[in-house]
Parts: structure tokens; sequence; C-alpha cells
């Protein structure tokens, strides 16, 4: 009776713990399925921010979009969503002109639709303030 008592406990564990390792390795290794490529940055006037524009892709399940970002100056861009505008298309297509009408104030030339999946009006403890104005797009 013991010998079966150790089986049916060896097979449990394993039907427990095999399909659990399967599921933590299928999230470590799509955890990180999407990247980032730069198309354009622009230092603000003081140097102090940049704004970084650039084409996210998160294979092949999905479509490109084209991502905006504020960054101090000395900071790379991570793997990360942009953290002020985000629409679907490759930036050679639909990237709008963003520039620096002060060091606290980023104009966006495009103007909002709805179709955004984000359009942020200001950024940081500096509050850099972001318009969106009707422009070349």
């Amino acid at each position: 009776m013991k010998i079966w008592k150790k089986l049916t406990i060896f097979l449990g564990a394993g039907a427990v713990s095999v399909p659990l390792a399967i599921m933590g390795l299928f999230i470590y290794a799509t955890h990180d399925m999407c990247g980032n490529e730069v198309y354009s940055e622009v230092l603000s006037p003081n140097r102090e921010h940049k704004v970084v524009m650039f084409q996210r892709d998160c294979g092949a399940t999905t479509g490109f979009s084209t991502q905006i970002s504020i960054l101090d100056s000395g900071d790379e861009l991570e793997n990360e969503s942009g953290n002020i505008y985000i629409i679907d298309g490759q930036p050679k297509e639909v990237s709008p002109n963003a520039r620096w009408a002060s060091n606290t104030e980023l104009r966006i030339e495009r103007s909002l639709n709805g179709s955004e999946y984000k359009a942020e009006s200001s950024w940081g403890l500096d509050e850099i303030k972001v318009t969106y104005v009707a422009g070349s797009s």
C-alpha cells in the first residue's frame, strides 16, 4: 500500500507542477515581445528635455504604432509605451510634427480626433504643457 500512496503523490505533484512550469516558461519567453525604433528626437531649447518620436511593434498579432515620449535629455528610450501620445500606424506615414514652443511647452501639430490611444496634456514634475494644434500630419 505504501508504494501506491507514493506513486499517487508523485503523479499528483507532476500533474500540477508540469503545467505551471510550462505556463511560467511561456510568460517568461513572451513578456517582452515589444520593441521600439526611434524615428526622431528634438531637444528642448534649454536642452534639459527631449521629445522622442518612435515606432513600437509588439509582434505579428499587433500593428505598428507611432508613439511620443518626453524624456530628460540624458535618458535613453526604454522598451516602454509612449508617455505622451500614441496612434496607429508607422511614423513615416502618420507622424505629426512635434516642436518645442518653449522650455515648458511642446506643440504637436495634429488635431485630436478620437483615434488616439493616448494624448496627454502635460508631463512630469516640471509640468511641461503639451498642446495639439491643426497642422501637417
